[in-house]
């Protein structure tokens, strides 16, 4: 209440302390950030995929002779598309989903495509790769680029996948996310000017959240 010229005289009122109510008001009890995670056994289907930091170096960058594969593409992305079964936009200026196209057999042809398609649409979705593990993902990756490897990031407990990045959150991860506000989050990717990124998102029972494995191609 705004301040007047009467003084208000003081009155007696009984003032009830409400109840601590820790449960939300909907039916499946949810409050952001207060899930709680299912605890599982120690069993992980991609433990060898799991990150870790060793203490190594790498020589310094130098220039890498590049050649723009999607320029070699075609237009309408015929020969990707011949084996596709789906194609639609998830709007119109960005992402395309692509069903029936197996990622670890495409022909130059098809690779060169999907260049065209990625650098076209910006991001572009294939669901239910049953073959496109890790080694196949750098294979394809390899075709577009020399395999970036990242200094600050964690790297796959196989020996030899140095070239992959890995973001992994498990059971005793903490939740990070407060500590960095949108704009702190907001960076340019590596060193390159253009990058195609291929990422797959493994399956992880013993969290709700995913295991991403990414092998960046590297463009100067």
């Amino acid at each position: 209440m705004a301040p007047g010229l009467v003084d208000v005289q003081p009155q007696s009122t009984t003032i009830s302390k409400p109840e601590l109510n820790l449960k939300s008001g909907n039916i499946h009890n949810y409050v952001p950030g207060r899930s709680i995670v299912q605890k599982h056994d120690d069993t992980y289907e991609y433990e060898d995929l799991r990150p870790r930091f060793p203490d190594i170096t790498w020589p310094a960058y130098t220039e890498i002779p590049y050649t723009d594969k999607g320029q070699l593409g075609d237009p309408n992305f015929k020969n990707l598309l011949a084996s596709a079964t789906d194609v639609f936009e998830y709007n119109p200026k960005i992402g395309t989903e692509v069903h029936g196209v197996d990622l670890a057999n495409l022909t130059d042809a098809q690779k060169n495509d999907l260049a065209r398609l990625i650098a076209t649409r910006g991001v572009v979705f294939f669901r239910n790769q049953k073959n496109f593990g890790i080694d196949e993902q750098r294979e394809l990756g390899k075709y577009f680029g020399e395999l970036h490897k990242h200094a600050t990031t964690g790297v796959p407990k196989r020996p030899g996948l140095e070239d992959v990045h890995v973001i992994f959150t498990g059971e005793n991860s903490p939740d990070l996310r407060a500590l960095f506000t949108p704009t702190f989050l907001w960076h340019s990717d590596v060193r390159t000017l253009t990058v195609s990124t291929f990422r797959r998102t493994l399956p992880n029972k013993k969290t709700r959240y995913p295991t991403n494995c990414n092998p960046h191609p590297t463009h100067p």
